[in-house]
């Protein structure tokens, strides 16, 4: 007994370590399933999220998560689902990652999304500020900002840069104001996609320099071809995949430039292309 107590907690610690957020990670729901977000303290509750194939931003093949809160009563009736102790747990500060970038579809009612964590110590956290996303039935991209001065303390004696640097869950939920447990009872269906663990600090465009590139065609098969309006020397183009892998290193020297993709696998790349001091990047799609 107490050997198999025993190798339960290796196993256990061994999960814990393993569950890390990463840069530039994506959630892109291709492999047919929630990818780990769900709604209900035990995991298994009915109604909760789904993955939906052909109804992503893309259209065909490209699949996204959807939940639909019914407004009334029980587990489902709020609109709030999360992930625990996945890849969206761990040391959000050492990674990084300071936004959270996804595309939204929202139907039936308007919703006021937020971002709240818990750390392992308890303490609980929520984004001051929410962004409306009327019910009209398109996508859109939206960044919510996860920064140390983008949250107000919910419960727990912690501050907010303890949970942060440890995090053990993350919830996406709609309210009037910041809450952990008190999000909207209302009746609404969410569809998101490309949820990216993003940083400030990779999103500056090549404004002063005026070469803000382009990818085509994007979904795309055979072919990645980057097109920039003007370059005032060479820049570096790297290529990640979902886990932040990088998977294709090069360098752009002229005004338009082609990558071959055949081989890659289906999915979310992000293409950045960036030189001594400014970095910009750009969501790919491989058919």
């Amino acid at each position: 007994m107490k050997k198999t107590l025993l190798l339960f907690s290796i196993c256990c610690i061994s999960f814990g370590l393993m569950a890390q957020v990463a840069l530039n990670q994506v959630d892109n729901f291709q492999g047919g399933t929630t990818e780990n977000w769900r709604i209900g303290g035990a995991g298994n509750a009915t109604n909760g999220p789904i993955n939906v194939a052909d109804a992503g931003p893309s259209g065909v093949g490209d699949n996204c998560l959807q939940y639909t809160s019914l407004g009334s009563s029980g587990v489902a009736s709020k609109m709030v689902f999360y992930s625990q102790n996945n890849q969206w747990s761990g040391d959000f500060s050492a990674a990084g990652v300071d936004e959270i970038n996804l595309d939204v579809n929202v139907q039936t009612n308007d919703l006021n999304l937020r971002v709240a964590m818990q750390g392992t110590n308890g303490t609980r956290i929520c984004t001051t500020n929410a962004i409306n996303i009327p019910a009209n039935g398109t996508w859109s991209n939206i960044t919510i900002p996860i920064a140390d001065s983008d949250f107000s303390i919910v419960s727990g004696g912690g501050d907010v840069e303890s949970v942060l640097t440890d995090v053990f869950t993350i919830r996406i939920l709609s309210s009037s104001s910041p809450t952990w447990a008190s999000a909207d009872i209302i009746s609404a269906v969410i569809q998101v996609d490309n949820i990216l663990a993003s940083s400030s600090l990779s999103t500056d465009e090549f404004s002063l320099a005026n070469t803000e590139f382009t990818i085509s065609p994007n979904p795309g098969r055979n072919k990645l071809n980057i097109k920039l309006p003007s370059s005032d020397g060479e820049l570096k183009l790297e290529v990640y995949d979902v886990l932040g892998k990088r998977v294709f290193k090069g360098s752009i020297t002229q005004l338009e430039s082609s990558v071959n993709v055949t081989n890659w696998r289906s999915g979310v790349y992000l293409v950045r292309v960036s030189n001594n001091e400014l970095v910009q990047t750009k969501r790919f799609i491989k058919q």
